[in-house]
């Protein structure tokens, strides 16, 4: 069998397994119970505006100003004030939840298997790295699927209200909720990584925890570095502004920009973490007494 065959089995068996358990349909729950809150909280907010009678260019006017503090590039805080507020108001939060979200789904995924041994079944027709890569293309799939759920919802409400068109909610619901898989393929890598180095799921969660909380840190303490040089090149702080390029949460700025350069440049970065991530712990498998 195939390199290529072996990954989708093994991919196919994995989300099978993972969407009839009994986490999987609690993932499933949650994620849809949080697309009905957050749709919830976006027709209240748009009841409150409507009741204002605010014209539809000052409200354009103000998400400008709302995406000009937030991002430190100008362009994109003109290129968002044409998308629905909560559109990017989602995708921001979505930022910060996906990877606990991925962990939450995906920590046991090697170490369940490495812990049983029951890998041993699986590697005389598989190669260890097809198994592995399964899993993780597996994980991404799945939080992908659950992620899209989250946003139909808010679609529908979107345009039930009448506060977009099919068009415009397609392509910038669309557009944001891709930009989100292409971040959950970074911590779907990441957390193939975490379980295979440990056998116990319980240890494999805790240092995901602690890594990805590392991360999210490291992403704020750098970004407030980089606040904090940009006023004053002259102090140790800009010497440690570029530390923000080793967090995946950084390039959350270069994805979003109307700029096709920088916006490939931050889709292929993504990609390279989640890919260099899955290819070590393929590494760390392959050198694992199964």
């Amino acid at each position: 069998m195939s390199a290529v065959a072996e990954i989708k089995w093994t991919c196919l068996r994995e989300l099978r397994r993972n969407l009839r358990s009994a986490k999987g349909i609690a993932m499933s729950v949650l994620f849809l119970l949080g697309g009905g809150a957050a749709s919830l909280i976006y027709a209240a907010i748009a009841e409150i505006a409507l009741r204002k009678d605010i014209p539809a260019e000052a409200i354009r006017e103000q998400r400008q100003k709302v995406w000009e503090n937030v991002y430190d590039d100008l362009g994109i805080g003109q290129y968002l004030s044409h998308a629905p507020l909560f559109f990017v108001a989602m995708f921001k939060a979505l930022w910060w939840l996906i990877p606990f979200l991925t962990l939450m789904i995906g920590f046991e995924q090697v170490c369940a298997d490495l812990q049983h041994r029951s890998i041993r079944y699986d590697v005389v027709r598989a190669r260890r790295w097809s198994i592995v890569t399964g899993k993780s293309i597996a994980i991404w799939l799945e939080v992908s699927a659950l992620v899209l759920g989250l946003n139909v919802f808010v679609w529908i409400v979107t345009m039930i209200r009448g506060d977009a068109s099919f068009a415009v909610t397609l392509s910038w619901g669309g557009r944001l909720w891709l930009l989100n898989v292409v971040y959950i393929a970074t911590w779907a890598g990441l957390t193939v990584l975490m379980s295979s180095l440990t056998r116990r799921p319980i240890l494999a969660l805790f240092m995901g925890l602690v890594v990805f909380s590392g991360f999210a840190l490291g992403d704020l303490s750098t970004w407030a570095l980089t606040k904090a040089a940009a006023v004053d090149p002259t102090w140790w702080a800009s010497k440690l502004a570029p530390a923000r390029y080793a967090f995946p949460g950084f390039y959350q700025q270069w994805v979003v920009t109307p700029k096709a350069p920088e916006m490939i440049s931050g889709i292929v970065i993504l990609l390279a973490f989640g890919a260099a991530s899955t290819a070590a712990a393929c590494w760390v498998v392959n050198r694992s007494d199964v």
